[in-house]
C-alpha cells in the first residue's frame, strides 16, 4: 500500500548512470537501505531504472515528492511508491518476466497521479510526450521479448494492467512501428467486408498486396511479418476482392 510503503521506483535514468551515481541520487533525500538498478542480461547495459528501499514511509515519499519529475543528465526522472511486499528483482525485467514461474509479476510501479477532469489515456499521452527515443525503443524491445520468452505472463500483465497495452500502442506510434490504419486492422478482429472499409482502407489493402518480394526484403523483421499477415488475410478473402 502506498501508505505504508518504504520502497521507490525511480525511472528515466540516464543510460550512463552507475549504480553508484543513482545511489548519489537517492540518498539525497534520506537513508537508503537497499538499491537496484536493472541491467539488460544480454547487452549489460542499463535498464535506466532501479528500485529504492528507504528506512521508513516518510523518506520514501520525500523521494516521491522532490526526485519526480527532477533534471537528471537532461532527463526527467519519474518516481513513484513501489510494492514492499514483492522482492528486489535481482536480474533484468526482461529476466524476471522470463522465468519459468508464469503466475508471478515482478515489482510494478504504482502509476502516477491522475488529475482531476484528466482521463488515464490523457494521463498516459502526458507521460510518453515526455519519453525520449531510446527509452520508447527500449519499452517496446521488452514487451516484444516478453510476449516472445513468456506470453502468459504477458498476458496477466495487460490484464492487470490494461493502461499498458494504451501505453505500448501509443509508444508504437510515436516510434513508427505502426500506423492508425494498422492498429485498425488488428482491433478489428471481426474481418469485415470490402464494402464496409473506408476508401482510405481500401486503399492501404491495395498498396499492401501490390507489395512485391523485392519490397518486402527492405522493410525490417517486425514490418515484414505484419504486411505478410495482412497479405494472408488478402489471400484468403477476409477482406473481399481487392483488385
Amino acid at each position: 500500500m502506498e501508505s505504508q510503503s518504504r520502497s521507490v521506483y525511480i525511472g528515466s535514468i540516464p543510460f550512463d548512470y552507475t549504480e553508484e551515481q543513482v545511489l548519489d541520487i537517492a540518498k539525497s533525500v534520506g537513508p537508503v537501505l537497499d538499491l537496484k538498478l536493472l541491467f539488460d542480461s544480454t547487452t549489460g547495459k542499463s535498464k535506466g531504472y532501479a528500485f529504492v528501499r528507504y528506512n521508513d514511509h516518510e523518506t520514501a515519499a520525500s523521494a516521491v515528492r522532490n526526485l519526480h519529475n527532477s533534471n537528471i543528465g537532461n532527463r526527467f526522472l519519474k518516481c513513484a511508491f513501489s510494492n514492499d511486499n514483492q522482492s528486489f528483482p535481482e536480474s533484468s525485467i526482461t529476466g524476471v518476466y522470463g522465468m519459468t514461474n508464469a503466475s508471478k509479476l515482478p515489482p510494478l510501479p504504482l502509476g502516477t497521479q491522475i488529475f482531476p477532469n484528466q482521463t488515464a489515456q490523457q494521463a498516459i499521452s502526458a507521460s510518453l510526450s515526455t519519453m525520449d527515443q531510446q527509452s520508447a525503443n527500449q519499452l517496446i524491445r521488452e514487451a516484444k521479448s516478453m510476449s516472445i520468452e513468456n506470453p502468459t505472463l504477458m498476458k496477466k500483465l495487460l490484464d492487470q494492467c490494461p493502461q499498458l497495452a494504451h501505453a505500448l500502442v501509443e509508444t508504437s506510434l510515436l516510434v513508427n512501428l505502426t500506423n492508425k490504419d494498422l492498429i485498425g486492422l488488428c482491433v478489428n478482429r471481426k474481418q469485415p467486408d470490402l464494402n464496409e472499409l473506408t476508401y482510405d482502407h481500401v486503399q492501404l489493402l491495395k498498396a499492401i498486396n501490390a507489395l512485391g518480394d523485392d519490397e518486402l526484403g527492405e522493410l525490417n523483421d517486425d514490418k515484414r511479418s505484419i504486411i505478410n499477415e495482412i497479405k494472408n488475410e488478402l489471400s484468403k478473402g477476409s477482406f473481399g476482392i481487392i483488385n
